[in-house]
């Protein structure tokens, strides 16, 4: 008798969970369609907005700018001009401010609103400590070493000292620390040697040589030859040489 043997195999089966797969589709069908209706959504959204901000004065109608001494006002004014009248809720801050840092004046700035219609701008100004000539042109810089523009009239600006040579920009806040406020206001430039010492030209022509180090001790020793000269006799000197502790090499035009 032959015995005859059958391979039986197991099958697999799947369970297809349409809700599942009818879940899936809904939920995209619904993204799509918010999608493609966002813009009139939001547009009406925005109505009811503005709608509500004019019925209960949400309405931007006051800005309010800290004193300002270097920057005019209507700078940071024609950012939110446009904006005028319209509810306080749509005022585009992050897109403004990123405009105003654009601006080499303004050191630090805060923008507030009072959710009325009231917008508050505090500034912090920088402050521009001397003159750069690079022979082509005369550039301002604050105290921070940040250059702020190109000087057009120095009349107005005729009170900082103008300096010349290489470096001399990164090395002027380190030498007006070691200046009286009286000598600055003697001091019509500042040049840098070398990389490594000052020449002052002052306000009655003599030329100051300083040494590299100790510069307000040279700078008494000047004040103490000032004081022993005549205005007749200071005509005539054309520089003073510091550079040698306790000496002081006077050098005349003739």
């Amino acid at each position: 008798m032959k015995k005859i043997f059958l391979n039986k195999r197991k099958k697999n089966y799947k369970i297809i969970n349409y809700s599942y797969i009818l879940f899936i589709f809904f939920i995209v069908f619904v993204l799509a369609y918010f999608f493609l209706n966002y813009k009139s959504f939001s547009s009406k959204v925005n109505l009811i907005v503005q709608k509500y901000s004019n019925e209960y004065n949400y309405n931007l109608s006051n800005i309010t700018i800290s004193k300002l001494k270097y920057v005019e006002k209507n700078e940071i004014l024609k950012y939110f001009e446009p904006h005028m009248k319209s509810s306080i809720f749509f005022i585009p801050i992050k897109d403004i401010a990123h405009e105003i840092k654009k601006n080499h004046w303004i050191k630090n700035f805060k923008i507030t609103n009072d959710y009325k219609n009231t917008v508050n701008i505090f500034i912090e100004e920088e402050i521009p400590i001397g003159v750069y000539d690079n022979l082509n042109q005369k550039l301002l810089f604050s105290e921070n070493l940040v250059i702020l523009g190109v000087v057009k009239n120095y009349k107005k600006y005729q009170d900082l000292i103008i300096f010349y040579g290489e470096n001399s920009v990164y090395n002027s806040k380190k030498l007006l620390k070691d200046l009286s406020e009286l000598i600055k206001e003697d001091i019509i430039s500042a040049e840098f040697i070398k990389n490594r010492r000052w020449n002052l030209v002052l306000k009655n022509s003599i030329v100051l040589k300083l040494p590299e180090e100790n510069i307000l001790d040279s700078l008494e020793k000047y004040k103490e030859i000032y004081k022993n000269l005549s205005n007749k006799d200071l005509k005539y000197i054309k520089s003073i040489d510091l550079r040698i502790k306790n000496q002081a090499i006077i050098k005349y035009i003739n």
